[in-house]
């Protein structure tokens, strides 16, 4: 699985893996246009795979397994939006 991960993105999950908090990109939600993906805090399940990118770890949520190419990770910081932005890869 391909992941491209913007800089800032890097530095905030670089924070996380130094504090051993799990990053899982999983589905966090629907709406009227489809599913919305997030990275979360949460331990592995039994059936999720784990994928490694840039020195970090990632737990992808088995619905997601083979679902995209792969993700591209940001981090937003704006006045109005903040937090991850993941989009997947599909071609």
């Amino acid at each position: 699985m391909e992941f491209k991960i913007t800089e800032l993105a890097k530095e905030k999950l670089l924070e996380y893996k130094e504090k051993n908090v799990p990053i899982k990109i999983k589905i966090t939600g629907y709406s009227w246009c489809g599913a919305t993906i997030g990275i979360v805090s949460e331990k592995q399940l039994e059936n999720e795979q784990i994928h490694h990118a840039e020195g970090i770890d990632f737990i992808l949520s088995e619905d997601l397994e083979g679902a995209a190419k792969g993700m591209s990770i940001d981090y937003n910081s704006g006045l109005f939006k903040k937090g991850f932005e993941v989009i997947p890869i599909l071609s």
